[in-house]
């Protein structure tokens, strides 16, 4: 049970973490729908943070520059390793 909830804490904490970054480099996100640059919301940096961690991938905001999308990437690899760091690390 304790590894349960460490994994479920770990992804709250991945969420957290990544909505702020979005939310910090939102000029390097765009809107899908829009042909021009709209303000992202945190509420939106919550939104794309919580697909990518869901593993689902669909969201209307998505990486425009560089940046963007290696913070996308790197959300992207901590979810696929989430079973390494989660079986690994909290049972040492």
């Amino acid at each position: 049970m304790k590894l349960v909830i460490r994994t479920l804490f770990f992804h709250i904490f991945c969420i957290i973490i990544f909505a702020f970054l979005y939310y910090k480099f939102r000029k390097d996100f765009t809107e899908e729908q829009e042909q021009e640059k709209v303000k992202i919301s945190a509420i939106d940096s919550v939104l794309l943070s919580t697909t990518i961690q869901a593993g689902v991938g669909i969201s209307n905001i998505y990486p425009q520059n560089f940046y963007g999308k290696i913070i996308l990437i790197i959300q992207q690899m901590i979810l696929i390793m989430t079973h390494l760091i989660t079986l690994y690390i909290f049972t040492l």
